[in-house]
């Protein structure tokens, strides 16, 4: 009997010996081949999915008059979102350029005046050289009549009314250079003039520019391609200057990994890496790094920590690396921002 049972008890014992040898063998490939990826590659779960963020903000005041915007909208670039009432902007529209028009009818009217100015100079111009010749003619016959009032040729009378009309034409001469001095100071005067008329026209063009781009203002238009948030603001609400009226999302996601603070100097630029998003476990996306943060988080935090208060406790840090994705992702797969992912980077390559 003994001999009929044996045989059947070590035939189970081979099998369950091979069971396990083949278990252990299993365990220690898979076991070898995650080791080697361990080794060749660095990984981390604390990673979203990011992507640009705009906020919509009016840059003038005034009730919105129309609203071409849905909740979770997609938009285009360009694409007109709301228009604020624009009758107060037109006004002032209107008012900046008739003030133009008046600035520039007053510098057309200072141009002439030193036009005008010059004309009459000439005048002044002439009779100061008739002036000065006559004025030269009776000084030259003063002094000829000095020399014969002294040898008697002439009367002292004769003599004295050389000097008479001498000293006048002297007299006329210097009131001849006044008002000749004083023309020049006119036209110097209305050049000063053109010079500020110039000025206000520059002004009242720049009070124009200003009031065409406040009416500009207006119009709020889409930054980029994206999709709007919830919208709360509704046609006919009052929105002032500065006040966000709702959020938009680019189109393109991309995502910010936290690696560790030692796995650094195994991730460079363009290295390749595998992003697995929670919400497609069974999809893996290819992607490359983009760029590295030149600090860790806890520098850009609202309260970074200061170890020189005596309460030091080593922690490791974690440095975010930006990673984009390689060509375009498939439209039946929704990344949306905030989304949670594992990424993986080969660090041979």
């Amino acid at each position: 009997m003994e001999n009929n049972v044996d045989p059947p008890k070590k035939s189970k014992k081979r099998i369950g010996f091979i069971l396990i040898g083949i278990i252990v063998l299993v365990g220690l490939f898979f076991g070898i081949k995650y080791l080697m990826y361990v080794l060749k590659h660095v990984s981390t779960d604390n990673a979203q999915l990011q992507t640009d963020v705009y906020q919509l903000i009016p840059q003038v005041s005034g009730r919105i008059k129309k609203s071409y915007v849905k909740d979770f909208q997609d938009v285009k670039k360009g694409d007109t979102l709301f228009i604020i009432d624009t009758d107060d902007y037109s006004i002032r529209v209107t008012s900046a350029q008739a003030s133009l028009q008046n600035a520039i009818a007053n510098l057309e009217v200072a141009k002439r005046s030193p036009s005008t100015l010059r004309t009459g100079l000439g005048v002044p111009s002439s009779n100061i050289k008739a002036v000065e010749a006559v004025n030269i003619k009776a000084q030259q016959d003063l002094a000829r009549g000095k020399n014969l009032v002294e040898d008697d040729v002439i009367t002292r009378a004769s003599y004295d009314a050389l000097k008479a009309s001498a000293d006048a034409a002297a007299a006329q001469y210097q009131a001849a250079k006044v008002q000749y001095n004083v023309s020049q100071k006119q036209i110097g005067t209305a050049d000063d003039q053109i010079k500020a008329a110039e000025a206000v026209v520059a002004m009242r063009q720049a009070d124009l520019a200003n009031a065409k781009l406040l009416y500009s203002y207006t119009t709020i238009i889409a930054p980029a391609d994206g999709q709007l948030s919830e919208t709360k603001i509704q046609q006919g609400q009052f929105v002032q200057a500065g006040q966000p009226i709702t959020t938009m999302l680019g189109s393109s996601v991309w995502v910010i990994a936290n690696f560790k603070e030692t796995q650094l100097r195994k991730i460079h630029k363009d290295y390749k890496a595998i992003i697995t998003v929670d919400a497609y476990p069974k999809k893996d996306f290819k992607g490359k790094v983009t760029s590295l943060s030149p600090a860790t988080g806890a520098t850009f935090s609202l309260l970074p920590p200061d170890n020189a208060t005596g309460n030091f406790v080593k922690v490791v840090q974690l440095v975010p690396v930006k990673i984009e994705f390689i060509g375009s992702i498939p439209s039946n797969y929704n990344l949306e921002a905030g989304m949670s992912v594992n990424v993986s980077i080969a660090t041979k390559q």
